[in-house]
């Protein structure tokens, strides 16, 4: 029995070695062709399948296709239909396993560890070990449970098993749900298989259990994400479920048909069962992914009313795709979403003052303020896009630089609570002089902030010149900032010495935070200019 569990270990390891070589070697061609998917369905599935069978790893990719949703890459049918075809895909590490490759498995562990010895070539190697690690992890299972088939008792509750075939598959269900791949149920059920324990019908009934269970991952890990990401994890799993049933119920025909595919294809006389086994796998995942295609809209309006829009659903207030036909009103409620996401800004920048002075506060609100600001400034650049492309001659470059720059100063207040976090982990703290400049500095950077999007909100050419004239008092007080903490260093502070490179750097991203801000007043001047490029028409008259 421990040697099945052994061989068990094996494969779910052998698995994640694979897929994630596979990533380092595929990784590039795989990322374009999945931004290739989202363009639909269709597209969706192709690629689902592709680049499942060169990563074998469907799980991250169903992660993958959800996190493209939440951003807005991908609608609600393409990151599902990805997910569901990236199953089918990565079943192709069973029909290897059933092939004579199996028998490869020590040569490939040994011949992948020696390449993964030279450098250059080690994520290839990595592959072949785990390809290897695998192949001998299956076949261990079998070798494993030959001797538990002789036992009585085992007789007697594998016999119990096979008269329940739903049994079996919330056996399937819940291997695939704790191991978080359908693989390695499918795997276990071809292990019994090949030993003879269960004919093929029951390691069928078991492999489907595990398909289906295998979407419980998504549906754990998206469950506190947004309300779009809970949709698709959840109609993964209710899909699979439902096209599951079927196949349980006229399991014989299905056991019959694998074994008419498995002939076809050469699999049946060196595999014997495991070869139709790995072919009805194939065959269930393939049709899931395929029969969902017909019914996306409806299952989409279903997933809505089961799973509402919430109150905290991140998503534009006033970019209204009606509006695009005029370019006045578009770009005005663009505007009007820049002045949204610089009050999340401020509200950021804000709490991360308070944290400074007092060393304390609410880090995760910043950090969901921050993906907020991202998801909107993406949603504005592509509704600016949409504009352009309505209104020839017509670049909105001021206002997808403006979105663009308060983007980037919100990952520069993440990063300054990242350098506090930091310091934290390893016990440290700033010296009560250092602290309180640091929050000062931090509070003269948000008072700049708030006139540099007022100046934007208003277009007002004073606040703008305002911003921009003091830029080089901010540069010298920064610098005084400087020479203070220099001077506690000389007298041999404690507190300053050992916390003196984060010091150093949080004054550094405040000066990079405060050079974004004047940036931001620039570009406000320019939305004053109606002749301007990137606000009005190039050829409009000055």
């Amino acid at each position: 029995m421990l040697e099945a569990l052994g061989g068990l270990a094996l494969l779910v390891r052998g698995l994640v070695i694979f897929s994630q070589a596979l990533a380092v070697v595929v990784g590039s061609p795989a990322r374009k062709v999945l931004t290739w998917a989202t363009a639909g369905p269709l597209r969706a599935w192709l690629a689902g399948v592709l680049v499942g069978a060169i990563s074998l790893n469907s799980s991250a990719l169903g992660l993958s296709a959800i996190g493209l949703a939440v951003v807005g890459i991908a609608g609600f049918a393409p990151a599902l239909v990805l997910g569901l075809a990236a199953k089918a895909g990565a079943t192709v590490a069973l029909i290897l396993a059933t092939t004579p490759l199996g028998a490869l498995a020590l040569p490939a562990i040994g011949l992948g560890f020696v390449i993964t010895l030279h450098r250059r070539s080690k994520a290839l190697g990595e592959a072949l070990l785990g390809l290897g690690m695998l192949l001998l992890g299956i076949s261990l299972m079998v070798q494993g449970l030959l001797p538990l088939t002789r036992s009585e008792f085992f007789s007697l509750v594998s016999r119990s098993l096979e008269a329940s075939p739903a049994g079996l598959w919330l056996l399937g269900f819940a291997l695939a749900a704790g191991l978080g791949s359908a693989n390695a149920a499918a795997a276990l059920a071809l292990a019994l298989a090949g030993s003879g324990v269960f004919s093929l019908e029951a390691a069928l009934a078991l492999a489907l259990g595990g398909g289906a269970g295998s979407g419980m991952i998504l549906v754990l890990t998206n469950w506190k994400n947004t309300p779009l990401a809970r949709r698709i994890a959840l109609a993964h799993l209710g899909w699979k479920v439902l096209v599951s049933l079927p196949f349980l119920v006229w399991v014989r025909a299905y056991a019959a048909s694998s074994t008419q595919i498995a002939d076809v294809l050469g699999l049946s006389l060196p595999s014997g069962p495991s070869g139709a086994l790995a072919v009805g796998h194939l065959l269930y995942h393939l049709l899931a992914s395929a029969l969902v295609l017909p019914f996306l809209a409806p299952l989409e309006r279903l997933m809505r009313q089961a799973v509402p829009d919430a109150g905290q659903e991140i998503s534009p207030k006033y970019l209204s795709p009606e509006a695009l036909d005029s370019r006045e009103l578009a770009s005005s409620l663009a505007l009007r979403e820049v002045g949204r996401i610089g009050d999340q800004l401020t509200q950021m920048l804000s709490e991360t003052v308070r944290i400074l002075a007092q060393g304390s506060g609410d880090a995760a609100d910043v950090a969901r303020r921050e993906e907020k600001v991202d998801q909107l400034a993406r949603a504005i650049v592509l509704y600016l896009s949409d504009l352009s492309a309505r209104h020839p001659g017509y670049s909105p470059l001021v206002l997808i630089m403006a979105a663009s720059e308060i983007e980037h100063m919100g990952d520069q207040v993440r990063r300054m609570l990242r350098k506090q976090d930091k310091l934290y982990a390893q016990n440290l703290e700033f010296s009560e002089e250092g602290r309180t400049e640091l929050a000062e500095a931090a509070e003269r950077v948000l008072g700049r902030l708030r006139l540099s999007l007022a100046a934007l909100a208003t277009r007002s050419e004073h606040l703008a010149e305002q911003v921009i004239s003091e830029r080089e008092h901010m540069e010298r007080y920064l610098l005084e900032l400087r020479r203070s903490h220099l001077s506690r260093l000389e007298r041999g502070r404690v507190e300053s010495r050992a916390t003196t490179l984060a010091h150093l750097d949080l004054l550094i991203v405040l000066d990079e935070l405060d050079q974004s801000i004047t940036r931001l007043a620039a570009l406000s001047q320019d939305l004053r200019r109606p002749a301007a490029e990137g606000w009005l028409s190039p050829q409009s008259p000055s």
